[in-house]
């Protein structure tokens, strides 16, 4: 009402009133503080069958030519984050991956190395509840290294240290599949 009074004054130019009473701003339908019609007026442009689902961009573009609201874009964000269609189909609009380029096949054992852990696993009778698998590239030769899953980085190196490079030496390449364990702390741990 504040806006509709300041308008009938002529107090702001952007603001209008049409024939029918109705407020607008810069030619668009003023939508009121009534967060019931604003969501509503979101879910018709969100889940309409003539716009379906589209992103927060597409849709403030869409609606900012027939309605406006103070924050709208905010609040159209918003709406459509909190969208359970949105959040669970999601397009990947990122660059294509390049070619897949096979590894070097190592000439000497245990020069490259690749290591996964197992979790989840039962206990054991020792309390062992997963498996660190360390396996030479070359020759195929495998070290099962059981561990318990709450080890402590420090512990986690100090069996690679006992069971790969004790026996094998430090190797020049190692392959594993980023896991936050090795990523983390691991290297600062040796």
């Amino acid at each position: 009402m504040h806006l509709f009074t300041r308008t009938e004054k002529g107090e702001l130019p952007d603001f209008s009133i049409d024939d029918a009473g109705t407020l607008k701003y810069r030619g668009r339908f003023c939508v009121p503080a009534v967060e019931d019609i604003r969501r509503m007026i979101c879910s018709e442009a969100h889940g309409s069958s003539v716009a379906y689902h589209p992103g927060s961009t597409k849709m403030y573009r869409d609606l900012r030519q027939i309605a406006w609201w103070y924050g709208m874009k905010g609040d159209i964000a918003r709406f459509v984050a909190e969208c359970h269609t949105c959040k669970r189909v999601k397009a990947d609009h990122g660059r294509p991956g390049g070619k897949l380029t096979p590894l070097e096949i190592p000439t000497w054992k245990w020069e490259s190395i690749s290591m996964d852990f197992i979790t989840g696993l039962p206990k054991s009778p020792r309390g062992f509840d997963s498996v660190w698998v360390i396996v030479d590239r070359l020759t195929k030769c495998a070290h099962f290294v059981p561990y318990k899953i709450d080890y402590p980085m420090r512990k986690i190196a100090e069996l690679y240290l006992n069971e790969v490079i004790r026996l094998h030496g430090v190797p020049v390449s190692i392959i594993s599949d980023r896991d936050s364990r090795f990523t983390s702390r691991f290297w600062q741990s040796l």
